[in-house]
């Protein structure tokens, strides 16, 4: 396998290219993705292709794009930057941040609550976290530091599946809405490894 991505590297030319539709109705919440050039760069079987394959081929090309995920009963979606993960979620099973922000001790449950009522009578226009700070109760350096946990935690999860489909389009951003974080592939393959390894473990 290290010998397909080896020669992929070397390549000069481009793998084979397919055109997308112009909206693509299989992504969450498409309408807070800006793309400048949607198309699929990559795309496999992750049963043949590993995903921590995909993920190192990502982080020694340095491409920029969307990963997409398929696997059976959830799919993840997680945009790179340049080979560094900046976001990414969960179609399901992804831990909420008020739950994340309550294991941290970070706000009460109260607190949650009172929130989670605004954001819904606001029709969910505002983000949770930003009615959280608005509220005074989370400072944006703890919301930080948890959306990038759960970023993480989607990643984690996303890498112990070992069925499903990938595709890669290349040029896909996350909105300027996200919170982004920088973190290197290379770094959380080794720190997913470990976490997959205590899980089984258990």
């Amino acid at each position: 396998m290290k010998s397909v991505f080896q020669s992929f590297l070397k390549q000069k030319k481009e793998p084979v290219i397919e055109e997308l539709a112009p909206e693509r109705s299989d992504i969450q919440e498409p309408e807070e993705t800006i793309s400048k050039v949607t198309r699929v760069a990559l795309q496999g079987d992750i049963a043949l292709i590993a995903i921590d394959d995909i993920l190192q081929l990502i982080h020694h090309a340095s491409l920029t794009g969307e990963l997409e995920v398929h696997a059976s009963g959830n799919s993840g979606s997680f945009f790179f930057s340049k080979g560094m993960l900046v976001f990414g979620m969960l179609e399901s099973n992804q831990k909420m941040l008020g739950e994340i922000l309550m294991h941290e001790q970070l706000i009460t449950a109260e607190q949650l609550d009172e929130c989670l009522a605004l954001h819904e009578k606001g029709g969910r226009r505002q983000r949770l976290g930003s009615i959280l700070i608005e509220q005074g109760y989370l400072h944006p350096d703890n919301l930080t530091s948890s959306l990038r946990r759960q970023i993480k935690e989607a990643f984690f999860e996303a890498l112990g599946w070992i069925e499903g489909s990938f595709l890669f389009h290349s040029n896909q951003i996350p909105s300027g809405e996200r919170t982004l974080v920088s973190e290197r592939v290379d770094h959380l393959l080794l720190e997913g490894m470990v976490s997959l390894d205590e899980n089984k473990a258990l």
